[in-house]
């Protein structure tokens, strides 16, 4: 039994960080402290008490289960925790919403409950979160932050409100931002969020402002943020989603994994046919030059049917299924070891034709998920963690909308960079009007893209690419059936892309 004194010296210490420790478990965390010598004592007792304020605690009291981490972190520091997982999928209604509070100005946090059908107002809100996330993120952009108190800036740009137009004293040169929209035939409009739902991309505009016309100069993007400036309103909080409460982009026990991985590759595939056997053929060849060494997952990606969704899809799904796990059975070590992440496409059978799709019919997967361990069926758009970098993949032609609905097409550079620029600086992964794109109104959270993520897969119909903007890598795996049977390999530890394709057989095939 600790005597008194040892209990005081446990409970003081807690206090002098803040924090409060019953007597209890006070009395429990001295029996442990006899275990270590005398001397060094007070060195492990302050360990404890960090490894407590590292949990991000909501209040003083520290319970049981923050001090049994704690002393666990302790005793291995090198071992991963419960909540430090390797790789974890998330899916698109597991994605918290990232709101401005005015108050607080700072970006916060908000959990969603969950409602498909919601209410008329979430229609109007998904434009305006859009328009608050970028206007708030562009104020504080360096080029639009006002000099503080006795301070000289010459290249500070003072962006204000549509509203401030109707000023009788503004006049001159402005910088507005809105909402680009064409409200009737040839004739666009800038708007906020006081005005009508747009279509279009939200933008900064600058010109001559006189006799209340705006004479437009230039036009561009409110600028990208990095995604380490981005994550300072959250410190450790998990603004990627999922069930951690914490982020795990910042664990360094994962952070150390994965440099000790460096041959671990993600597999993407776009338009994985299952009842084609070419891509079966093929997909089995790619097993098999990937037997000795299992990659970490293999994202399939829709469509998973050849043909449109008719009487009989469901039937030739559950055979396709069956087939793939058939190959997939043949190279034992990739079957207990990878994951099969699939991803479905709009056309897929079993959901609506609106964003977030939900996964594949559980009715038609549950047999391939008892063969195979690591089968994932998750929703479209989805993410994945894999230690700390942050993976969102998105099955949708949005390279073909977004250039259909484009005003005006820049005259340097290759498309694929320029829609990498576009979603980035939207913070959006579909930032085209829900006409184009449908969107369930309540979900609009899960296509933003803030703060930026590690890697982007927009697998499209286009064919291969690879972009980087603001430190993320946007890609397109190209078609498998179409595009030589084309796919693309990520390499976490090394933060690289490789493309890949399969080479045809002495047949032919």
């Amino acid at each position: 039994m600790p005597d008194e004194k040892l209990i005081k010296t446990v409970q003081s210490t807690f206090s002098l960080y803040g924090l409060v420790l019953s007597r209890k478990l006070s009395i429990s965390l001295s029996k442990e402290l006899l275990n270590v010598e005398e001397d060094e004592r007070e060195s492990w007792l302050t360990q404890i008490v960090e490894q407590v304020l590292a949990q991000n605690l909501v209040d003083p009291h520290v319970t049981v289960e923050n001090l049994s981490t704690a002393i666990k972190e302790c005793i291995k520091p090198n071992t991963l925790q419960e909540t430090e997982t390797i790789v974890n999928v998330i899916n698109a209604f597991d994605v918290p919403r990232i709101k401005y509070d005015l108050y607080k100005k700072k970006f916060l946090l908000e959990n969603i409950t969950p409602d498909l059908y919601a209410e008329a107002q979430y229609k109007s809100t998904i434009f305006k979160d859009r328009f608050e996330l970028l206007w708030y993120r562009t104020l504080r952009h360096q080029l639009f932050t006002p000099p503080k108190l006795g301070e000289r800036k010459e290249t500070w740009i003072e962006l204000v409100p549509i509203e401030h137009l109707l000023s009788e004293s503004k006049t001159g040169n402005v910088y507005v931002m809105g909402l680009l929209t064409q409200l009737t035939e040839g004739q666009y409009y800038l708007e906020d969020t006081d005005g009508l739902v747009m279509d279009s991309s939200i933008v900064i505009a600058n010109g001559d402002f006189q006799d209340g016309i705006l004479n437009v100069e230039n036009l561009g993007f409110p600028p990208a943020e990095s995604s380490s400036n981005a994550r300072v309103d959250f410190g450790n909080a998990n603004t990627f989603g999922g069930s951690h409460n914490l982020s795990l982009k910042l664990s360094e026990k994962l952070k150390s994994y994965e440099e000790r991985n460096k041959d671990g590759m993600i597999i993407f595939i776009s338009e994985m046919w299952l009842d084609d056997a070419v891509v079966l053929h093929k997909f089995r060849t790619m097993l098999e030059g990937y037997s000795e060494y299992p990659p970490i997952a293999f994202v399939l990606c829709g469509h998973f049917l050849s043909f449109p969704v008719n009487i009989s899809s469901g039937q030739k799904l559950e055979e396709g299924l069956k087939a793939l796990a058939d190959i997939i059975m043949l190279y034992p070590d990739i079957q207990q070891v990878s994951k099969f992440i699939f991803v479905p496409a709009l056309n897929d059978i079993g959901s609506p034709k609106i964003l977030p799709r939900s996964p594949l019919p559980k009715h038609l997967t549950e047999d391939f998920e008892k063969n195979i361990p690591g089968a994932i069926f998750t929703t479209n758009p989805c993410r994945i963690q894999y230690c700390t970098k942050e993976i969102v993949i998105l099955r949708e032609d949005i390279l073909t909308k977004m250039c259909r609905n484009t005003l005006h097409f820049p005259n340097e550079g290759n498309i694929y960079d320029h829609y990498a620029k576009s979603i980035i600086c939207q913070s959006h992964l579909t930032p085209l009007s829900l006409s184009v794109i449908p969107i369930y109104w309540k979900y609009n959270q899960a296509l933003q893209i803030y703060p930026t993520p590690d890697l982007i897969v927009a697998a499209d119909k286009f064919e291969a690419y690879e972009s980087i903007y603001s430190n993320c890598h946007i890609i397109n795996p190209g078609l498998f059936p179409k595009n030589d049977h084309s796919f693309k390999v990520y390499v976490p530890a090394l933060n690289l892309i490789e493309h890949c394709a399969i080479p045809k057989d002495i047949d032919g095939v």
